[in-house]
């Protein structure tokens, strides 16, 4: 799947270079036409989700709820700390890059979703959870609580890419129609 994904990604891809964010991105809609068996994939992580997620639900919005990510740390790559418009993120690795983990805070805030959010903890206060890239390894957190990002190690060691896929779920019906992906239409 890594190879297809590469692939699909070579053909059309978003460069992100702006506010912490540097990336290479590709939204869901652009997936499945290239790789249809990802919608099976993503069809199979929700229902495993679901078994122990309540009224767990698949977006409407293709290109928000699927998307492709490549990073590459000799290229400066990395994903500052942020929050999901989604309440609930899996991510799938597709390749073993340890100098480009994910770093979570758990619980960091209240769901804004139930109203104006409320901050449990600073930031700088305690050490993130880390969980280095290993093909296969699925990872799955509440995206409005989970202060998450990829941090890269400081000097990075390999030269090996950062590929995943990255799944959304929400229990709450709703639209992504008419936001941005990354500065564009999420459409786009």
């Amino acid at each position: 799947m890594a190879e297809q994904v590469a692939a699909a990604m070579a053909q059309s891809c978003i460069e992100v270079d702006r506010d912490g964010i540097r990336i290479q991105t590709l939204n869901g809609q652009a997936l499945v036409a290239a790789i249809p068996e990802l919608q099976l994939l993503h069809d199979n992580i929700h229902a495993r989700l679901a078994e122990s997620i309540a009224g767990l639900l698949m977006l409407d919005d293709l290109p928000v709820a699927i998307s492709a990510n490549l990073l590459r740390p000799g290229q400066g790559h990395a994903f500052r700390y942020h929050f999901d418009r989604n309440e609930h993120t899996a991510v799938l690795y597709l390749s073993d890059c340890a100098d480009l983990p994910l770093c979570l805070h758990p619980n960091i805030r209240t769901d804004p979703m139930d109203g104006e959010a409320t901050w449990h903890y600073r930031q700088d206060t305690r050490q993130p959870i880390r969980i280095d890239p290993r093909p296969g390894r699925l990872v799955c957190f509440h995206g409005r609580t989970t202060l998450h990002g990829v941090i890269p190690d400081s000097a990075p060691h390999s030269k090996c890419d950062r590929v995943s896929l990255q799944f959304a779920y929400d229990t709450r019906r709703r639209s992504f129609e008419n936001q941005e992906y990354y500065g564009r239409p999420s459409g786009a």
